[in-house]
C-alpha cells in the first residue's frame, strides 16, 4: 500500500469532508507515465533494487508530478518480486570476516608501513577457506540489504490497470486514519465477512430494513467497523491498515456504499489540530476496481445441482417460491452465519436452507453449535447421511432432513412450506 506521504488527501472548502484525487484512466499523459514506469521496471529485471531506484530518480528528475510518479512506482513495486539468494549467509559471513579482521589489526584499502592488512587480503583468505571465489564472497557480504536485492518479476499490468490499482491504493490510504467505517452491502455477504474475519476487524451489523424492495425480501445490511482510534481499540495506524486492506473486499459487491470518519494528522511542526472527523464517502460511482478474487457462485456441486433442478422444474412463470443464494445474514455475536439458500413466497413468507454435505464430523459439530445459537425455526438443515449422526445429534430449532446421494427437491419444498414464516411487520 502507499505510504502516508503519497496519499495527498483533498479537503472540502467548507470543511467536514475529505477525498482523494484519482488519476484519469483515459488521460494520455497519465497513461504514458504508467507505460514508461512499467517499461523501466521490466528493463531492470535481473538487476539490483538500488539500480532501479537510481533509474526512478533519473526519470522523476525535476518533474512537478513527482508525487504521482512515486505513487505509481510504489504501486508497481508492491507487486514485484525481489529476492536475494546468495550461496553464503550474509550475516554469518560478515561475522566471520569481522572476527578475522579483528585478529589481524586495522584493515585498509592500501597498505603502508603501519597497516599491512588489506580488505582484498581478508576477502581472499576467507574465500579460500570457504571454498568460494572472491567475487562470490564480495557479492554475498551485503546481499541481505534492500538495495542489493535483485528484481525477479514485474506484475503484468497494462498502463490502465496500473492506474486503476493506484487509484485504489489512494482510496485505501485515507482509511489509515479512520476511527469508524460504516458500510452498506446488498450482496456478496460471504466475501465481505470472509475478509472481515481475515483482517480481524471488530464489527456490528443490522438489517437495513428501510431498503426492502418487496415483502419478505432482505434489502441489505449496514455494518459498522471500528477503526484505530475507536475507544474500543488501541489507537494505532496498524488497525487502520487492516481497514484499508479490507476495502477491496467491499468492491466485490455489486450493491454497496461506504462512509468513514477520518482524522488527518497535523503536519509535523504545526499546532493546527483537526476539529472533529472528516467524512469520507465511496460507492460504485467512485470507479474503483478490486484485485481480490470473489468466491464462486456455489461452494459445492450439491448446491449447484439443487439450484439447477429448482430452476428446471419451476420456471419464472409458474413458481410460487423464489430461490436465492446466500441473501441473509444471521448475526452470532462475534461471528455470523450465512445460510446457503433462501426461499421467498409471493405472499412474503420465507424460509432458509443450510446444506451439510460430505463434511468431517468436527465441522458438523461446529455447524450444529451455530444452528442452535441462531435459534431460527425457519432454518432447514439438509444433511448427508454419510456423516453418521442421528436426529438427536442434530437437535436444532428448525427442521432437519437427511439425504443419501442428493437432496430430494420435493421433500425440501415440503419442509419449506412447514417452516416458512412471514416477514416481521415494520412500524
Amino acid at each position: 500500500m502507499l505510504t502516508a506521504d503519497l496519499i495527498r488527501p483533498r479537503l472540502g472548502q467548507g470543511g467536514g469532508k475529505v477525498w482523494t484525487r484519482p488519476l484519469g484512466v483515459r488521460d494520455e499523459r497519465t497513461l504514458k507515465m504508467a507505460a514508461d514506469l512499467t517499461a523501466l521496471y521490466c528493463d531492470h529485471v535481473g538487476r539490483k533494487r538500488g539500480e532501479l531506484e537510481e533509474a526512478l530518480a533519473d526519470y522523476e528528475g525535476e518533474s512537478l508530478d513527482y508525487p504521482v510518479i512515486r505513487g505509481l512506482a510504489k504501486t508497481l513495486s508492491d507487486g514485484c518480486h525481489f529476492a536475494s539468494e546468495p550461496p553464503l549467509d550474509p550475516r554469518t559471513l560478515r561475522e566471520h570476516l569481522f572476527l578475522r579482521a579483528a585478529e589481524r589489526g586495522p584493515v585498509v584499502a592500501h597498505p603502508d608501513l603501519l597497516h599491512r592488512t588489506t580488505h582484498d587480503e581478508i576477502i581472499s583468505e576467507a574465500a579460500a577457506e570457504l571454498g568460494f571465489s572472491t567475487q562470490t564472497v564480495e557479492q554475498a557480504l551485503y546481499a541481505d540489504l534492500s538495495e542489493e536485492q535483485v528484481l525477479q518479476e514485474v506484475p503484468q499490468l497494462s498502463p490502465r490497470e496500473l492506474i486503476e490499482r493506484y487509484n485504489l491504493e489512494l482510496a485505501r490510504g485515507l482509511l489509515y486514519w479512520a476511527s469508524e467505517m460504516r458500510i452498506f452491502v446488498g450482496d456478496g455477504y460471504k466475501d465481505v465477512f470472509k475478509f472481515i474475519k481475515l483482517f480481524k476487524l471488530m464489527h456490528t451489523i443490522r438489517e437495513a430494513r428501510e431498503v426492502r424492495s418487496e415483502p419478505g425480501r432482505i434489502g441489505g445490511y449496514e455494518i459498522t467497523l471500528d477503526g484505530p482510534i475507536s475507544p474500543f481499540v488501541q489507537a494505532t495506524i496498524r488497525y487502520g491498515r487492516q481497514m484499508a486492506k479490507f476495502l477491496p473486499a467491499l468492491l466485490l459487491c455489486r450493491n454497496w456504499k461506504m462512509e468513514a470518519d477520518i482524522h488527518i494528522p497535523s503536519p509535523p511542526g504545526t499546532r493546527d489540530a483537526q476539529k472533529g472527523p472528516l467524512l469520507y464517502r465511496l460507492d460504485p460511482r467512485s470507479g474503483l476496481r478490486s484485485h481480490y478474487r470473489a468466491s464462486g457462485t456455489f461452494d459445492s456441486k450439491l448446491e449447484e445441482d439443487l439450484a439447477a433442478e429448482f430452476e428446471a422444474r419451476y420456471g419464472q412463470t409458474r413458481r410460487q417460491w423464489e430461490l436465492r443464494r446466500e441473501d441473509e445474514i444471521i448475526p452470532l455475536g462475534d461471528t455470523v452465519m450465512i445460510p446457503d439458500f433462501s426461499f421467498t413466497h409471493k405472499d412474503g413468507r420465507r424460509a432458509l436452507l443450510e446444506i451439510v454435505g460430505f463434511w468431517h464430523p468436527n465441522y458438523l459439530k461446529r455447524k450444529v453449535e451455530k444452528l442452535r445459537q441462531a435459534e431460527r425455526k425457519d432454518l432447514i438443515v439438509l444433511v448427508y447421511e454419510g456423516v453418521k449422526c442421528s436426529q438427536e445429534d442434530l437437535e436444532v430449532p428448525g427442521e432437519v432432513l437427511f439425504f443419501k446421494k442428493k437432496p430430494v427437491l420435493k421433500k425440501v419444498l415440503e419442509a419449506v412450506e412447514r417452516c416458512a414464516v412471514s416477514a416481521p411487520t415494520e412500524n
